[in-house]
């Protein structure tokens, strides 16, 4: 996953891999969350994933400081609203 994550947000730099690294593990327990489950062969789920880990990435900085807040972008909602109706009987396809 880190290197399909690193070649989607176009990063082509090793430094920041560990920190990148620690946001899928995260973000993979935030779909998890979500939905009650993460597959790791679903595109869907590598999709929102990935959408959410740019995000994280893209907003590092400010995470930091620890009093500001951006939210999550649209796009990975919708993936999240989907990937409840298709798998909240337990079925993963």
């Amino acid at each position: 996953m880190l290197d399909e994550i690193k070649h989607f947000l176009r990063i082509d730099h090793d430094e920041d891999d560990a920190m990148i690294e620690g946001f899928i593990k995260t973000g993979k327990a935030y779909i998890k969350n979500g939905v009650g489950k993460f597959i790791e062969d679903d595109d869907l789920f590598k999709l929102a994933l990935t959408i959410l880990v740019g995000h994280w990435y893209d907003n590092r900085e400010l995470a930091r400081i620890g009093n500001q807040s951006y939210p999550i972008p649209h796009s990975f909602e919708a993936i999240i609203h989907q990937l409840r109706y298709c798998y909240s009987d337990g079925d993963e396809g």
